[in-house]
């Protein structure tokens, strides 16, 4: 069992934790200073030093349960709060695109690059000095910390890191979107541009540390702090700018008839972020409870209100045109009746809205 996997797993658990924090902070559009609040207070906490140097310890695999407390710790350290279903939610979400990154990887150096790109990520997410200075610092720690192995030995820490998560199985509305994910659970594998096949070449390199390797020509990634990554593993799935290949319109409408659920997971993943409370200290909460069935029930529901809605404009336009048809009615009778007199008569009496007090 490798004594290196736990900084691979809590890294990733953590910066896929503030992917999802961010899509949903925009999509219910918080206020700027609150969404700010939010991402620094939770960045400094995950990336708090104390913890790091328990995290980075040489030791076998920590398990998912503690790291789970650790990460609830973390995201619960700022203003929202989440209940066990939501956090349940989150952590389903969590996991299972980490171990799909992980499965994804083509070889030891990628695993590396894929973890930068969570840190990346979390320095273009704070803006508070405390913040940036705790991501300088954790880049220079996987840096130090990876770069001295050799590529099997980093290969194992993935390894022992998808072996840990090998019973977790929840399906995910982008995966399946992105042709990812079958509803089994189980992945596709799309090609990317970048590809190690450590597996094809590992006799070449499995004994080779990563710090001897020029990694510009070995697969055109950098370990700097604002190096290229060539990978576009570990960056932001949600922000759909990520360069991941779209499926076939076919496949797509495919996806689309499986889970028409989909605007709700991130939407999946939150039914509601940025509730206001009573309590200062906690003016966000944070819904992340969804399933298949509640999805189908919510997306039932709204094509019922679409329904309702539509039947309801029907009525209203029916009705507005049958009163107009009695006005017209009443005019010609009126017309009719006073026709010598009608321009000493004065009609103070709205007709229509007499009709519809005796209807």
């Amino acid at each position: 069992m490798s004594s290196y996997a736990t900084p691979i797993l809590y890294l990733n658990m953590g910066g896929e934790m503030l992917y999802v924090l961010r899509q949903r902070l925009k999509a219910q559009r918080i206020n700027i200073d609150k969404t700010i609040q939010v991402l620094d207070d939770v960045t400094t906490a995950l990336l708090n030093p104390k913890t790091l140097s328990s995290i980075f310890e040489e030791k076998s695999l920590t398990k998912v349960s503690f790291l789970r407390s650790t990460l609830e710790s973390v995201v619960l350290s700022s203003i929202m709060k989440l209940d066990k279903n939501s956090m349940d939610k989150l952590f389903d979400l969590m996991i299972m695109m980490v171990k799909y990154q992980l499965i994804a990887a083509t070889g030891p150096v990628e695993v590396i690059l894929l973890t930068l790109n969570h840190i990346d990520a979390m320095r273009d997410m704070v803006s508070n000095s405390n913040a940036q200075q705790c991501v300088g610092l954790v880049h220079q720690m996987v840096t130090d910390f990876y770069s001295i192995l050799t590529f099997e030995e980093v290969w194992n820490a993935r390894n022992d890191c998808i072996k840990e998560l090998e019973y977790y199985c929840v399906k995910i509305s982008i995966l399946l979107r992105l042709g990812l994910q079958n509803d089994d659970g189980s992945f596709n594998l799309m090609h990317h541009k970048y590809d190690e096949k450590y597996e094809e070449n590992k006799t070449n390199f499995y004994n080779i540390k990563l710090c001897d390797i020029n990694l510009e020509t070995y697969c055109n990634g950098s370990f700097n702090l604002f190096g290229e990554r060539s990978t576009i593993l570990g960056k932001n799935m949600y922000s759909m700018s990520c360069g991941i290949s779209k499926l076939s319109s076919e496949q797509e409408n495919q996806n689309y008839i499986k889970d028409c659920g989909i605007k709700a997971e991130l939407g999946m993943l939150a039914v509601q972020l940025g509730t206001e409370e009573t309590s200062y200290k906690r003016p966000f909460t944070l819904n992340l409870v969804s399933n298949e069935d509640n999805d189908n029930a919510n997306v039932k529901e709204n094509f019922d209100s679409l329904k309702d809605n539509h039947n309801d404009a029907i009525v209203k336009f029916e009705k507005t045109k049958l009163n107009e048809d009695y006005k017209t009615k009443l005019d010609i009778i009126r017309a009719d009746l006073f026709e010598n007199d009608c321009e000493e008569i004065k009609h103070n009496i709205n007709l229509l809205e007499l009709l519809d007090k005796t209807e």
